[in-house]
């Protein structure tokens, strides 16, 4: 195997759940995996990590199927490579629809794979002009994913700068599940937001992201706040006010 095929290999032993599954998307797994390489070059990072998992499947150390609409992979031999002492339930299947760990009937090579695959993957069949078994993406999503000014975008936006490395890896993620426009457009709703709590108390950017915090209601109204302003005044300042209206009408009225 190439170099990189095995740092993608070891790079995706921590990517997947504790059953070996993980969803087969370059985008997510750049971005948890080689974010600084993503930053530094992204069409290289892309490139790369695509052919090494192609080479992997090939090679019968990853499994690349459907379950659903979901597009996952699996690596093979999992009891083998990573001992799992208290794993918990896959949140994905298997190839063959297990979920818990120790109980897949997978133990042979899957050089000569029997995947469910999904529609247009190219893994089976003749894929005309690309490589047989790599997954593509198409350019215009690819200029989209990886167009750093759309997350400056964002992060000028968002009014809590914390973890801002890990917040790029989930915003290439988002943009995957809504238009960038719209998830910018968010940010800056939350910003704006008169009852926004203090900046503590804000959620920080990768985990606003991770739950689609963009199709958040307004927040509600703040008990902590100042007395709501009238006419530029608060309560106290039309008390005094009023005060001093009662006062001068007193010296006009005739003794």
């Amino acid at each position: 195997m190439s170099w990189d095929a095995r740092l993608v290999l070891k790079g995706l032993e921590s990517y997947v759940d504790d059953n070996g599954v993980g969803r087969d998307d370059v985008a997510l797994i750049v971005g948890e995996v080689f974010p600084r390489d993503m930053l530094a070059s992204p069409r290289e990072t892309v490139a790369r990590v695509s052919e090494a998992i192609s080479e992997l499947r090939k090679a019968g150390l990853l499994w690349r199927y459907q379950a659903g609409d979901d597009d996952l992979l699996f690596i093979s031999f999992w009891e083998e490579v990573q001992r799992i002492d208290k794993a918990s339930k896959g949140r994905l299947p298997r190839p063959d629809g297990t979920f818990d760990y120790g109980e897949s009937e997978i133990r042979e090579s899957v050089a000569s794979p029997r995947e469910t695959l999904a529609p247009g993957t190219g893994e089976q069949g003749n894929r005309g002009t690309e490589e047989q078994g790599k997954k593509t993406l198409a350019q215009p999503e690819v200029e989209r994913l990886l167009d750093p000014g759309r997350f400056d975008d964002f992060w000028t936006a968002y009014p809590r700068k914390v973890g801002k490395q890990k917040a790029r890896a989930k915003f290439a993620a988002a943009t995957r599940r809504a238009p960038a426009d719209a998830v910018i457009a968010g940010a800056q709703s939350l910003a704006a937001d008169p009852n926004l709590p203090p900046e503590q108390y804000i959620p920080h950017p990768s985990t606003w992201l991770e739950r689609n915090g963009w199709e958040d209601p307004p927040l509600p109204q703040r008990h902590d706040r100042p007395a709501q302003l009238v006419g530029g005044l608060d309560a106290d300042g039309w008390a005094a006010m009023h005060a001093n209206a009662v006062a001068h009408a007193s010296e006009r009225t005739p003794q």
